[in-house]
């Protein structure tokens, strides 16, 4: 919702822009997401993702194996899961209608990009999440996917100032995932899922039970490994306050949108809890008053993933208010 919503904002000023389409646009993004989100589980439960997981775990590797538990314990059919992701998918749609009959069919070159990545993100044969690739898929689709889709649905048109925001929301969306697959990174690497972490790391090839090791990382390889991961983990974190930065500079954007900076600290200390991660995974960061509340704190902790949701919930927020900012520095611009 929030990279939509900015993208709407920030295409309030120009002079075609209707908010009948935007709105329509904003609801079947929502509902396209709940579709893919859907179909991610779906096709993990089905490629047996979720069990080897939980294997894995009784073998010793800390994973986070709290995913699509109707599945998992019988409340919800597989047929009955796919039925509603084809519903929430055919609810996008509808909302597309009028706004392909408005804006023209090239809006539908954009929905057609995202709904092959989105749906081949974990679906077979592509299982594009699988070979190391699919954070940068997502970015792609909730940064310049979405605010290209916006743009030209709300209002007709595209420029500079859109394309950068976009850049660096997809860069706050990457982190999301990119956080969530370092603290799952040996977990994924031995039920053979293949993340950006895996990608840029030390590339250890080790398959699922029987299929034997191979490709077995030195100890050397791996602490160049983990380096660049962390590398990559502070240039998704700090590049999309630069973007902002160069952007105002530029003259591209007023002034006003360097109210994102309110959320760097936010940032610094993810990436500080992260390089705790990494030299004790065990680590239980606490959670500082002026992260805010989470919802379901407490069964998250009972639940014993605290060390995971922490960090998790944080990149969330960390999109969050970054976009909430932008939205405001938008508004500002269009009263002043």
């Amino acid at each position: 919702m929030m990279p939509a919503l900015v993208a709407v904002f920030m295409a309030a000023k120009y002079e075609d822009f209707r908010w009948y389409l935007a709105l329509l646009s904003v609801i079947g993004i929502a509902l396209a997401h709940l579709c893919f989100n859907l179909f991610d589980d779906y096709f993990d439960f089905m490629n047996a993702e979720q069990g080897d997981r939980t294997a894995l775990t009784r073998m010793g590797f800390r994973a986070m194996t709290v995913k699509c538990p109707p599945l998992q314990d019988g409340t919800v059919s597989p047929h009955t899961w796919l039925k509603v992701c084809l519903l929430f998918g055919a609810a996008a749609c509808i909302c597309g209608v009028p706004v392909v009959l408005i804006r023209g069919i090239r809006i539908l070159w954009v929905v057609a990009g995202v709904a092959v990545l989105g749906l081949f993100y974990s679906a077979p044969p592509l299982k594009l999440g699988y070979h190391g690739l699919g954070e940068l898929i997502i970015g792609s689709i909730f940064g310049p996917g979405i605010f290209i889709g916006m743009s030209l649905a709300a209002a007709g048109e595209l420029h500079i100032p859109e394309v950068l925001i976009s850049c660096a929301m997809g860069l706050l969306v990457i982190a999301i995932l990119y956080v969530h697959s370092i603290m799952d990174y040996a977990a994924d690497t031995k039920a053979g899922k293949r993340t950006f972490a895996w990608l840029v790391g030390c590339h250890a090839t080790i398959p699922k039970a029987g299929a034997g090791i191979i490709n077995v990382p030195t100890e050397r390889e791996v602490e160049a490994g983990v380096r660049r991961q962390y590398i990559a983990l502070a240039v998704i974190l700090f590049v999309p306050y630069l973007l902002v930065l160069a952007t105002v500079i530029a003259g591209h954007l007023p002034y006003y949108y360097l109210l994102v900076f309110l959320v760097l600290p936010w940032s610094a200390d993810l990436y500080l809890s992260m390089e705790k991660f990494r030299r004790d995974p065990l680590h239980v960061p606490p959670k500082k008053k002026w992260y805010g509340p989470f919802q379901h704190w407490d069964q998250i902790k009972e639940a014993g993933i605290d060390w995971f949701m922490l960090r998790w919930l944080l990149a969330q927020r960390i999109n969050i208010f970054f976009s909430l900012l932008c939205i405001v520095a938008s508004c500002l611009q269009l009263i002043f």
